[in-house]
This record gives structure tokens, C-alpha cells and sequence, in this order.
């Protein structure tokens, strides 16, 4: 039996599995009858897999033998298809454990990371909360946004009019926000204060990202200031259209209006800190 006969049931309310599977059909790993989402599965279908374990781990349905594999297993025997050395690979038991902490690790963030509510004409599959995963999350981008510090501080703001603050003092800026955020969350219910923190690293590190091309351009070309002016100007419209739509999302925006005024107000002050000098 081809894995083509498999069925994959995925969350289409999730743009992340979105994207995946669709890349599985384009590649011919599945066919289109292979890709099906939860809100068009028959009852069948839905009677054969464990949904709560649906919700955590993307199921493979085999109608033949009616065996399910769920989450990496899952993934893995679809890649198998084209490489059976991925499959060998991927069961050796260290590496195997890897991945399944890795998938573990964005299948119980992935409505942290896109942020996206489930119609209601539309199966909900929001994945189970998990507390250990949910901080590892925040604590690794929390990591990965804070060493980011060091190339934006050298090959983007220290090359601007302006500024004049080293990189000490640009991490001790940082070092703040966290802190305010951390502060502000505190006033809230333990759950409403994990999603909110966790939609605030994710807006920070969708920012880093943004800021890629223009540290590698700025890195290896002599741009013109207008150019980084330009860029960062877009950056901005973008990144406050995804800071209230993240909000939203968190049910921030409606319940604590508050939050968005501190959040701008410490966004207002990082700027003026930024580029007034401190030595002056």
C-alpha cells in the first residue's frame, strides 16, 4: 500500500498545517484526496482516529488496514515515500526523540505562533495546553530575540543618524521591556497572562525576522540611510497591524485596553531612548 492511499486530516484553521500539507500534495508525497481537512472529514473518518490525540498529533488514516499514525510517526511515513532513509533515520531512537520533542514543541504553540481563531462553521483543533511547553517556548525565543540584539546594534541602528547607544545599553532597554511586560502580565489571570506573553515574544521574533534582509544587505552593501528608512518604515505598518491583530486574538484589546496604552507608551520611550543620546 502507497501512502498516496493515505489519508492526512489536517486543522485548516491552522495556516501552519495549511501550508504543509499543501506542500505534501505539490511534492506528490499526497494526493489530493490525501489531504483532507477535519471540517470536511466524514464521520467515518472521524470515528477511526482518537480526536483529543487529533488535536496534538496530525493523524494519517490507512482505509485499507485502518491503522492511524499520529504526529511525527505520521510525517514520517509520508516522507518515508520518497526517501525510506528518512524513515530509517528518524526511528533511531535518539533522533527520534528529537523529533517528537520537536514537534511537540510547535504543535502545542501553533496558535501561539499563527495567532488564528477557528470559524465557526469550521471543527475547532486547537491543540491542548501545556504549561512546560508553552514557557520552553518563551524562554527559547526569549533567548533567540535577546541575541539578536548584537547584529541589529552593529549592522543596522549604530549605522543611523542619531543614535548613540552601545550594545550594553541597548540589551539594558530590552532587559526593561521584558521586564514592563512581565510586570503588566502579572495583573492578569494566569492563562490570560501566558497568552499574552507569549503573542508578545512571538510579535518580537516575527520583528527580528522582518529585520533579516536588511542586516544581511546592510551587512555586505552600502545602502543609502533612505533606503533602511524606507524598510523600517514598512516594518512598522506591519508590525502594528500584527500587534493588534495578535491582541485580538489574546482577547487583550477588549478586556485590557490599558495594555495597549502602556505597550505604546513603551514603544514611544524605546524610540526616544534610541536616538537621544545618554552622554549628553
Amino acid at each position: 500500500m502507497e501512502n498516496n492511499d493515505k489519508v492526512l486530516v489536517y486543522d485548516d484553521a491552522c495556516p501552519l498545517c495549511v501550508a504543509y500539507t499543501s506542500a505534501f500534495v505539490k511534492t506528490g508525497l499526497l494526493t489530493a484526496e490525501g489531504r483532507k481537512p477535519f471540517s470536511d472529514a466524514s464521520p467515518e473518518l472521524l470515528h477511526c482516529i482518537n480526536w483529543q490525540r487529533s488535536k496534538n498529533e496530525i493523524p494519517l488514516f490507512d482505509p485499507v488496514s485502518k491503522k492511524v499514525w499520529y504526529g511525527i510517526d505520521a510525517l514520517l511515513e509520508i516522507l518515508g515515500q520518497k526517501c525510506s532513509l528518512i524513515k530509517t533515520i528518524g526511528r533511531y531512537k535518539p533522533v527520534n526523540w528529537f523529533l517528537r520533542k520537536l514537534y511537540s514543541f510547535i504543535s502545542y504553540n501553533r496558535k501561539v505562533i499563527v495567532a488564528a481563531r477557528t470559524s465557526p462553521q469550521k471543527i475547532d483543533c486547537s491543540p491542548s495546553f501545556n504549561l512546560f511547553y508553552r514557557v520552553l517556548f518563551m524562554l527559547v525565543f526569549l533567548a533567540a530575540n535577546t541575541l539578536m540584539i548584537y547584529p541589529v546594534h552593529k549592522h543596522l541602528l549604530s549605522r543611523m543618524p542619531g543614535y548613540s547607544l552601545s550594545v550594553e545599553q541597548l540589551l539594558l532597554l530590552h532587559i526593561g521591556m521584558v521586564a514592563v511586560n512581565c510586570m503588566v502580565a502579572s495583573f492578569m489571570p494566569k492563562q490570560t497572562a501566558i497568552e499574552y506573553l507569549g503573542q508578545v515574544n512571538m510579535l518580537t521574533l516575527v520583528t527580528n525576522l522582518l529585520l533579516i534582509p536588511l542586516l544581511i544587505t546592510d551587512a555586505y552593501m552600502n545602502l543609502h540611510n533612505w533606503v533602511n528608512y524606507l524598510y523600517l518604515g514598512l516594518l512598522t505598518l506591519v508590525i502594528f497591524t500584527e500587534y493588534f491583530r495578535r491582541m485580538d486574538y489574546a482577547n487583550i484589546l477588549n478586556t485590557y485596553k490599558p495594555v495597549v496604552t502602556i505597550n505604546l507608551a513603551c514603544i514611544i520611550g524605546l524610540f526616544i531612548c534610541l536616538f537621544v543620546p545618554f552622554n549628553q
